[in-house]
């Protein structure tokens, strides 16, 4: 046995590092994965002699005895996943030379100089004066977010949410530079945990935009009408909104977490968490037009939202040095066919795939406001009666508790709505859907139709009957939804462990 073994080692702290490019591609071309953590452990014993008897890695350096023992131990314990632990941000470098566009800084949109805000605001009115055809046109960019071609491409609630998104962005981004004299223009990020909205955003024309036509959805209702501005409430209403869903916690749990299911949400067992939970809640927070799906995109803060969604995406990237395609990989718990699979790694319209958008550097783009300080790693909840007696655990927060409103069937319920977890009738928290007018004939969102939502929440607040209730918006009314024409909820309650 060697000497000095790492104690205790896991895949995501020691495992994942003992691999180098050279090593990934050779053993690649041998049916060997070394980019995943279960391609590791499905391989693991072959892995291991190859190693120990000196015939990988191949043309490099010899593991030592120490490594080598270390991923005995390894395999010995029970193949542990373990977290990565968050780092300071580094510079990025790109990587693939095929994308070329002039490099793009995203500012801080409260902290745009004078001449950056006419330059932008002259980008804006140049798109929006377009004929609603030309393919630069903000209709015509705006439009391929839903309305008016919609089930095309709706990327909400999966795995290719952030990279079809991140390519949106550079899109929209490219449209407003073909705007004379506005080549070098980019989209700033809204920080939307920040205590307050940039003022420019509720004047022209960042505050509105006219709809040139008619848009129907798929049901014939008419979701915008010819001539009529779209609508969005008020700073103040926005940010109370935003402090009602919790959108802040949301976003700091999100952040600390390693693992990429965990960060973006709607994982496996399909709980609606992580950071898309936090963008739907920001939707539905700015209304009544970003609270539609169907036509979201019209309303021009959608993209300050977005480029801070892309921000905080990023920012989690470099955060945990997973800004390369392996490396991204590595902090996968699911499978990696959406960024491997050319059947299912594809991200129309665009011709770039979701494994081509992991390096934000590629494209030129880069934000403002690197991480500062990365987050604590979340508490996580239990989703199962039992855990595997490898792992360890401990309660995170005894006077707190998970409660879960599960299987609530969300194609049944017309566009974005609320879930709300009440005790003795009294509201104690809700959480937020966004969705489109027309949910079960979306492809996307009938692969996961049935959605749970956890609720974290003092044990002290849950006196008397819990009970849940769906709410919709109806022309600027909260409408309480039949949970009897949602499926069949039910509620549970969840100790979080850590």
């Amino acid at each position: 046995m060697a000497k000095n073994p790492t104690p205790a080692p896991t895949y995501m702290g020691e495992i994942r590092n003992f691999f180098t490019q050279v090593d990934k591609d050779c053993m690649a071309r041998m049916g060997i994965d070394l980019s995943t953590y279960e391609g590791v452990k499905f391989n693991a014993l072959r892995i291991y002699f190859k190693v120990r008897d000196g015939e990988m890695p191949l043309g490099g350096k010899r593991w030592s005895k120490e490594r080598v023992e270390t991923f005995y131990q390894w395999m010995k314990a029970g193949y542990q996943r373990g977290k990565a632990a968050p780092g300071r941000a580094a510079a990025v470098r790109r990587t693939d030379k095929r994308f070329t566009r002039p490099p793009a800084k995203r500012e801080d949109a409260a902290a745009l100089s004078g001449d950056q805000l006419e330059k932008l605001a002259e980008a804006f009115k140049h798109i929006m004066s377009l004929e609603d055809d030309d393919p630069n046109s903000y209709f015509s960019v705006a439009g391929m977010h839903w309305l008016p071609k919609p089930d095309v491409y709706c990327r909400h609630h999966e795995n290719a949410y952030n990279p079809w998104h991140r390519l949106y962005m550079i899109r929209f981004e490219d449209a407003l530079r073909s705007a004379p004299g506005c080549e070098k223009v980019t989209v700033p990020y809204w920080d939307i945990a920040a205590k307050k909205i940039p003022d420019f955003l509720f004047e022209p024309p960042f505050d509105a935009y006219v709809y040139p036509r008619d848009l129907f959805n798929l049901e014939g209702k008419q979701m915008a009408r010819k001539g009529d501005p779209t609508q969005r409430n008020n700073a103040k209403e926005i940010l109370d909104n935003l402090k009602g869903y919790g959108v802040n916690g949301i976003i700091a749990g999100a952040m600390g977490q390693s693992h990429w299911e965990k960060f973006n949400g709607w994982d496996a067992g399909n709980t609606h968490d992580g950071i898309i939970s936090a963008h739907d809640a920001g939707h539905n927070s700015c209304g009544p037009t970003m609270h539609e799906q169907d036509i979201a995109a019209f309303d021009p803060i959608f993209w300050f939202f977005h480029s801070n969604w892309d921000r905080l995406w990023w920012d989690w990237q470099r955060s945990f040095g997973a800004t390369t395609l392996d490396a991204f990989k590595s902090h996968l718990t699911g499978p990696s066919d959406w960024l491997d699979d050319p059947v299912l790694n594809g991200l129309p319209p665009f011709a770039q795939t979701s494994a081509e958008t992991i390096n934000l550097a590629d494209f030129d783009v880069s934000y403002g406001k690197p991480v500062q300080k990365p987050a604590k790693p979340a508490p996580q909840t239990l989703l199962s009666a039992s855990l595997p007696a490898t792992e360890t655990f401990a309660l995170a927060a005894p006077d707190r508790v998970s409660v879960r409103a599960k299987n609530i069937d969300r194609l049944q319920i017309p566009g974005s709505f609320d879930v709300v977890l009440q005790a003795r009738g009294k509201e104690i928290a809700r959480k937020a859907i966004f969705q489109s007018s027309t949910p079960s004939r979306c492809a996307t969102c009938r692969k996961k139709g049935l959605a749970n939502f956890d609720f974290e929440v003092p044990l002290a607040k849950l006196k008397g009957p819990l009970s849940v209730k769906i709410l919709v918006r109806r022309r600027g009314r909260e409408l309480a939804f039949p949970l009897s024409q949602a499926g069949q909820p039910s509620i549970n309650a969840r100790l979080l462990l850590a």
